[in-house]
Formats: C-alpha cells, sequence, structure tokens
C-alpha cells in the first residue's frame, strides 16, 4: 500500500531564488505535498527580479516594521494560516523576525511536530542586554521536534545549544545543472588569462576589501591574473577605489545580474573566492563546485566546512588573514597543474550537492519527526 504524502508547510523571509529552486523540487517529489509561505515579496538588499509563485507558494499579508531591523517581518494571518494547511510538519526559518517567533511559540503550546531551519547563529558579538534578547529569540526552539542546521559548523552550534535535541544537517541545495553544463561547454577565452571569481553582495561583511588587496599582492607576480567581481552593493564605490590605477584594466565589476546570467560567467572562471567574514552557509560554493571551480574560502563560511576539502578541491584560511589568502591564491594562479587537479575534485563532489540530495534529507528529517509523535 503505497504511503501518504508528507504535508510539509515551509514559513520562510523572501522567495530566493536558490530555495525556490528545492521548494519545487520537492513539490514534484511523490513523497510530499509542500507548501510555501513567506513573510515578504523581497528585502531591501536584494536586487532579484520578483518571480511568479507557484501554486504551492504564497505571500503572506503583513508589514515591515523597520524600526526592529530589515527582516522585522509581521504577518498578523499566520496563527491562521497555520490553522488552514493542516500540516503533518511546519518548516520555520529565521528566528529573529517577529512572524517566526509567533508561529513558533504558538506551534510549541499545541501537539503539533515542528522544525526550526537555520543557519549558524550568533554571528554578530552583543552584550549582556543584546546577548539576553538573543536567548529569548532562541528559546522557542526548544519546544521543537528537531532543527534542521544548515551545515556541519551550525549542526555543533545547535547541538551545544540545545543538548540532546535531534538536529539534522540541512543546508542549502540549489540546480547545479545549469552550471555543470556550462562546464562541459567552458567559455574560458583562448587566451593565458587566470580568471579569479567573487560571487555576492558588496558588503563589508564578504571579506571583498581581503580580495582586492590579496589579488594586488598576486597581480604583481602573475601578469595573466585578473579578478571578476560579480554582484553589487553600498560597498561598490568604496571597492571600486581601491583598485590601483595599474590594474584597473584587470579588475571587472560586472554588478548585479540575474540568476539566469550567473553560470555563464561562472564558466569564464578558472577559480572561485569568498573570503567572508560571516557567511551562514553561501550558496554561491555550490555553485562554485557544480561549475568544477577550485575554491579558496575562509573558514568563516559555512559552506567551506562542507564542501571545501582542504588541498583536495580548494582551501579554507583563516578568517582576515590577508597573507595566507595571498598565499593560497597565488599558488593556485601560478600551477595550472593544481588547478586542473582541484577543479576536477570539485566536479566529482558536485555529483553528490543537487537537489535529489536536498529532497533525500528533508525525507529522513520528516519521517524522523513524524516517527517520533508516533511513539509519544
Amino acid at each position: 500500500m503505497e504511503r501518504a504524502k508528507r504535508r510539509l508547510l515551509f514559513l520562510t523571509v523572501i522567495p530566493s531564488p536558490y530555495q525556490r529552486q528545492l521548494f519545487d523540487r520537492l513539490s514534484k517529489a511523490h513523497v510530499f505535498d509542500v507548501r510555501v509561505l513567506y513573510y515578504a515579496m523581497g528585502a531591501h538588499d536584494r536586487q532579484w527580479e520578483h518571480p511568479e509563485l507557484a501554486p504551492f507558494e504564497s505571500v503572506m499579508p503583513g508589514m515591515q516594521l523597520r524600526w526592529l531591523g530589515g527582516s522585522a517581518y509581521c504577518n498578523p494571518r499566520v496563527l491562521r494560516s497555520l490553522f488552514e494547511a493542516k500540516a503533518d510538519i511546519v518548516v520555520v526559518s529565521d528566528y529573529s523576525v517577529p512572524t517566526a517567533q509567533i508561529a513558533m511559540r504558538a506551534l510549541g503550546l499545541r501537539d503539533n511536530s515542528w522544525i526550526f531551519w537555520g543557519e549558524l547563529p550568533g554571528f554578530n558579538q552583543r552584550g549582556p542586554v543584546g546577548s539576553f534578547l538573543r536567548r529569548r529569540l532562541q528559546a522557542p526552539l526548544a519546544s521543537s521536534a528537531a532543527i534542521a542546521a544548515i551545515g556541519s559548523k551550525a549542526v555543533s552550534a545547535y547541538e551545544e545549544l540545545f543538548p540532546g535535541k535531534t538536529v539534522f544537517n540541512i543546508p542549502y541545495f540549489c540546480d547545479l545543472a545549469p552550471y555543470e553544463e556550462a562546464r562541459r561547454r567552458r567559455l574560458v577565452a583562448e587566451d593565458a588569462a587566470v580568471n579569479i571569481l567573487f560571487s555576492g553582495q558588496l558588503i563589508e561583511r564578504k571579506g571583498c576589501d581581503i580580495l582586492l588587496k590579496a589579488f594586488s599582492k598576486v597581480a604583481s607576480k602573475h601578469p595573466q591574473a585578473r579578478l571578476f567581481m560579480l554582484g553589487d552593493g553600498p560597498e561598490r564605490a568604496k571597492l571600486e577605489g581601491m583598485v590601483p590605477d595599474v590594474l584597473r584594466d584587470r579588475v571587472i565589476f560586472f554588478g548585479h545580474r540575474e540568476p539566469r546570467e550567473i553560470p555563464d560567467i561562472f564558466a569564464t572562471a578558472h577559480v572561485f573566492c569568498l573570503p567572508s567574514r560571516h557567511d551562514g552557509w553561501g550558496v554561491v560554493i555550490n555553485e562554485a563546485i557544480g561549475a568544477g571551480l577550485p575554491v579558496v574560502v575562509s573558514e568563516a563560511v559555512g559552506a567551506g566546512h562542507d564542501l571545501v576539502r582542504d588541498g583536495v578541491n580548494g582551501y579554507l584560511t583563516r578568517t582576515d588573514d590577508l597573507e595566507q589568502f595571498a598565499e593560497v591564491l597565488g599558488r593556485i594562479v601560478g600551477d595550472e597543474q593544481l588547478r586542473a587537479r582541484l577543479a576536477a575534485a570539485s566536479g566529482g563532489m558536485a555529483r553528490n550537492w543537487g537537489l535529489d540530495e536536498g529532497v533525500s534529507r528533508w525525507l529522513t528529517a520528516a519521517d524522523t519527526v513524524l516517527a517520533q509523535r508516533r511513539v509519544a
């Protein structure tokens, strides 16, 4: 007898492209009946085009409480939405959002199975008041049936915060097929250039200043090196001003591009870099291995601990360590055989990081939680 579909309701912030890819794949899997409710259609720091939502997706009516911060969304009908959904499992993301707090506390009072899905907590250093408030925001997680931590580094953090709680490793997954296809039909020009790629917001947290300084060191020894900066943000003018005149024709700022345009840009690169001061995950690392690129990433990037094997398909460097970052980057730029070996390893790893793996991990989590409820 065929088992009934597991009914999953996701509450998450905005319809980001990579999350929507996973939700679409989950909705097409014969084992799930999926519904997704977003707190908002977009965010002030995201430039993605507003998508046409699928039938299983909707944005809840609500407002942004700007005085509480950029992600302070309040959706008064969330409790009604929870009741109407009749989900087997509710998945809630981003505990700092007021709507998430309402939902988690309500779910904790009912005999409902719910899972918190979150990145590594605790980036900002806070004083006593801030630490107290953070603990209060995290408190509802204790009533969850389980936590779906986004990456192995987050798993360790949540296991320490909530001893004995079931914690799954369910990071972000995205569709790697366009990147794998771009890799197969390589767009790299037939010249001696070695293209270094960054992709992300141009903000202080991403460590773009470290990358530009490291590139200046590398470029003086390797005239074939070029740097591609993909993305936009408030730091762009400052970062452009950091580029020495002698390197202006070797540092290209692409600005914002829509997701459909990005794989072709990855296909022009030889090395991918992400020197962030903090990244809870970093989906661009998924994309980089899909494109078969060697990866140089700081240890503050969550995805680096799951997707980068030091010395195998790339290197993990100490956060804010300019000298180490420049040394590793120069080593890769200057050694074609090393680049080829690291690239091949990234391409091999990508086979295990597609959307089907995401479906499998969510199926394991859902069945574990539902089995625990039956036993209870």
